[in-house]
């Protein structure tokens, strides 16, 4: 189960002044027409933003060449996700039993998105070809999903997501019936930028994206949630994340890189644009994009999540190994 408790945010707000030992100045109020700037000059991306719908992130077949869905095929969608009330009753099926465990005061049932598909680039929504044509990505990189062999083996292997203990990267809406990838606030400063993040079954984590020209970390240094490095484009942020300690869909963490462009659209709508790119992995780069809504000032909290399913569980993964092991 989980049990949630609200983030206070002046925890958030006192990252970036860790980061730049200075508070930040209120925003700049924007002209009508214009966009917001901070009190120093740069479009101005704070707030507590939430995805906006639910979009797969490949095209699926029965979507081939097509980008987006009709009225009627989204309001079919939705009507179609209104017959699953939740797990309010026991059920006879066992697997229907055991996968519907959460109800609807757990989970969080997004709408149906228009875009058949978060990624854009390649035109036909779906993730290119891997490199030498490998298999099935997972053991070299992987996503802590624990289909590498021995990923159960120790405590210190054993994925992190299923134990609330950080926030993977790249922070995507995969399944946004428990909130996962849905929900981050943004925090500036001149030099630095915070980005919290809030991932359900993940946990929480904290961003630090560097704006002050400084070099990547060395290539031995790695980090869970790479290194980041930010510049202004026009009114779009840019965003370079290397050295991860882990990849993403069986990226290699040497080659790896994410370049991520958020840009806000108007006072409440902000669009995030990533880019993988790993020339040993996929056969050239691919683009998703995220669109998020800002939430009110008055009512931008955030709620931490603290499952234990997984911590709960370690005895058992671990006791299941040794008897694999004999």
């Amino acid at each position: 189960m989980n049990y949630r408790f609200v983030i206070p945010l002046s925890a958030l707000a006192l990252v970036a002044v860790s980061m730049t030992g200075q508070t930040p100045a209120a925003p700049a109020k924007a002209k009508a027409g214009t966009p917001a700037r901070t009190a120093w000059g740069d479009p101005d991306l704070q707030g507590t933003w939430f995805v906006l719908a639910d979009v797969p992130l490949e095209r699926s077949a029965a979507n081939a060449g097509k980008e987006f869905l009709t009225d009627q095929e989204v309001a079919a969608a939705d009507a179609q996700k209104g017959l699953n009330p939740g797990r309010n009753a026991r059920s006879a099926d066992k697997a229907q039993d055991v996968s519907g465990a959460y109800n609807a005061v757990f989970n969080s049932v997004l709408k149906t998105g228009k875009r058949t598909s978060m990624i854009v680039d390649p035109p036909d929504g779906k993730i290119p070809p891997l490199v030498g044509g490998q298999g099935a990505p997972g053991g070299r990189g992987g996503f802590g999903l624990g289909t590498a062999p021995g990923v159960n083996d120790n405590p210190e292997t054993i994925p992190q997501s299923p134990r609330c203990l950080g926030v993977p990267m790249p922070f995507l809406p995969l399944n946004t019936l428990f909130a996962q990838g849905t929900v981050m606030q943004v925090v500036q400063s001149p030099k630095s930028m915070a980005i919290y993040m809030e991932d359900d079954h993940a946990g929480g984590g904290n961003r630090v994206i560097f704006m002050d020209g400084r070099p990547h970390a060395p290539a031995k240094a790695k980090f869970y949630l790479g290194d980041s490095r930010g510049h202004w484009e026009g009114t779009t942020l840019v965003v370079e994340t290397t050295n991860f300690s882990q990849g993403f869909r069986g990226s290699n963490i040497e080659t790896y890189k994410m370049i991520e462009r958020f840009t806000r659209v108007d006072a409440n709508n902000l669009r995030r644009e990533i880019t993988f790119d790993d020339p040993k992995t996929w056969t050239k780069p691919w683009t998703a994009v995220v669109e998020m809504g800002r939430a009110p000032d008055q009512r931008h909290m955030i709620f931490d999540s603290a499952c234990h399913e997984g911590n709960y569980g370690m005895t058992g993964i671990l006791v299941g190994n040794r008897r694999s092991e004999q």
